[in-house]
């Protein structure tokens, strides 16, 4: 290992540096040169001067002599990379060469020797349309890859139409669209197996897309953790679904009018902090990530042994029913007693609690938990998230305890309030509290800091049944 990388790292000819006149040299070198002079010449000049269509007109040209070196490049490294790099370079490869001498990415580096050798072996139609300006380097990589996964059985004159017909495209289309007609290149040279062909594909891969299946985590130390994760389009697909929903606005559901006996105070929008600030989408993309971690459904996982899955935290009585203080996770993590009460409504949490002498009183009782059929009731009776204007169904709801579990509170209907994870957050967290009214209907009372009379917030829904 060490001698590999004393061999990568061996030093390597500097760049070249400011272009002189040309050294009456090979015509490719005083090509180079000449490009690099003109270019010199106005390095410094202003483009404010030039006209509109003399502005269009030069970033065409820009483009096109973009391609053009470009293709030249590929061609330099093509012979590069069949020179002996030991003994020429001072290097292992002719993509650690080109790494080292231009400070570019090795894994950059190697696709571009790698595309530079398939042009030059394998799709001349393509390195002609790129020396030409026709199309550019990055609709080249597109096409060699399209071209790539043909079945090796094809005829040369089948494949040199599939080529020619993807470079029409790319001079009509840009990368994206160049890439889905790629996938479809099947149905140009045989109709009628495409469909098959296609099923191959995407069978080989989706293998490898979970062959690439990653993912991390990792404490920050502050409270929050970090993580990355590379999963299959599909289940991409089916998180971002699950998330977009999550993140979706609002809609009215209760009947009423706009401003029909608007409350004098409101809860917080899902995109808004506490002040009512709207939050940033990526922050609001990872607080929906939060709440569709919380409604994973624990008891169908498999199980360990005998037991259920679930987090255990290890909590002081007090602190549980006072919701000051804090508790300690499986992990080892810290998390706070006004979380912890929270998380426990909806078994997201298994409260192992302690007395003041370290005695274990209870360890996740099942009374803790409002049952299947008790939250199927509230919903029937409720129909979502009692917090007004808020439209999550009873199926995004947590069951929670008006009166607090941990005071003695009954796991019964009269005493379960439905919120969504937004506004439980707020009942735990934010300063607010649900009571039940007269008629048993469960109400938010606001924090002073909202509203200084503290008048208990009833949802639309509610209203609109006393009208009905």
């Amino acid at each position: 290992m060490t001698a590999t990388i004393s061999e990568e790292r061996a030093p390597v000819p500097p760049p070249p540096g400011p272009p002189g006149p040309p050294s009456g040299g090979h015509p490719l070198a005083e090509a180079l040169s000449t490009v690099r002079s003109a270019l010199s010449q106005v390095a410094d000049t202003r483009c404010w001067s030039l006209p509109d269509q003399e502005l269009a007109e030069a970033v065409d040209q820009a483009q096109l002599a973009t391609s053009q070196l470009d293709e030249l490049r590929l061609r330099l490294l093509t012979e590069a990379s069949g020179r002996d790099p030991g003994v020429g370079f001072m290097a292992t490869s002719t993509a650690a060469w080109l790494a080292a001498r231009h400070r570019i990415d090795r894994r950059e580096a190697a696709r571009e020797v790698r595309l530079g050798r398939a042009l030059d072996v394998h799709h001349e139609l393509t390195r002609a349309a790129l020396a030409a300006g026709r199309v550019n380097a990055e609709q080249v990589h597109i096409i060699v890859s399209a071209l790539s996964r043909l079945p090796v059985e094809i005829d040369p004159e089948t494949r040199d139409r599939a080529e020619a017909w993807l470079l029409e495209q790319g001079e009509m289309f840009g990368p994206e669209d160049l890439r889905r007609l790629g996938r479809r290149i099947y149905e140009v040279i045989d109709p009628e197996g495409a469909e098959a062909h296609e099923g191959r594909l995407l069978e080989a891969e989706e293998e490898r897309a979970r062959a690439k299946a990653r993912m991390w985590m990792r404490p920050d130390g502050d409270g929050s953790t970090h993580g990355g994760f590379c999963i299959p389009d599909a289940q991409a697909e089916m998180l971002q679904t699950a998330l977009n929903a999550l993140l979706s606005p609002r809609r009215r559901t209760d009947g009423l009018a706009n401003g029909a006996e608007s409350p004098t105070v409101s809860t917080t929008p899902r995109d808004a902090d506490l002040d009512g600030r709207r939050l940033p989408y990526e922050q609001r993309l990872g607080l929906a990530l939060c709440e569709l971690i919380e409604h994973l459904p624990l008891d169908k996982l498999p199980q360990a042994g005998r037991s259920t899955p679930g987090v255990v935290v290890e909590i002081d009585y007090q602190a549980l029913l006072t919701g000051l203080g804090a508790g300690t996770l499986s992990s080892s993590g810290r998390v706070s007693a006004s979380e912890a009460r929270r998380l426990a409504c909806n078994g997201g949490l298994l409260p192992m609690v302690f007395s003041g002498e370290s005695v274990v009183l209870d360890l996740g009782r099942s009374e803790r938990l409002f049952t299947r059929q008790q939250r199927i009731a509230l919903g029937k009776v409720q129909g979502g998230c009692v917090a007004d204007g808020c439209d999550r169904p009873p199926a995004w709801c947590e069951a929670h305890h008006c009166a607090p579990w941990s005071a003695g509170g009954r796991t019964e209907l009269a005493n379960g309030a439905l919120l969504c994870g937004r506004h439980h957050h707020l009942v735990h967290s934010g300063g607010w509290a649900v009571e039940v009214a007269d008629d048993g209907v469960p109400e938010l009372v606001p924090p002073a800091r909202v509203d200084p009379l503290r008048r208990p917030v009833r949802h639309r829904r509610f209203r609109l049944r006393q009208r009905e």
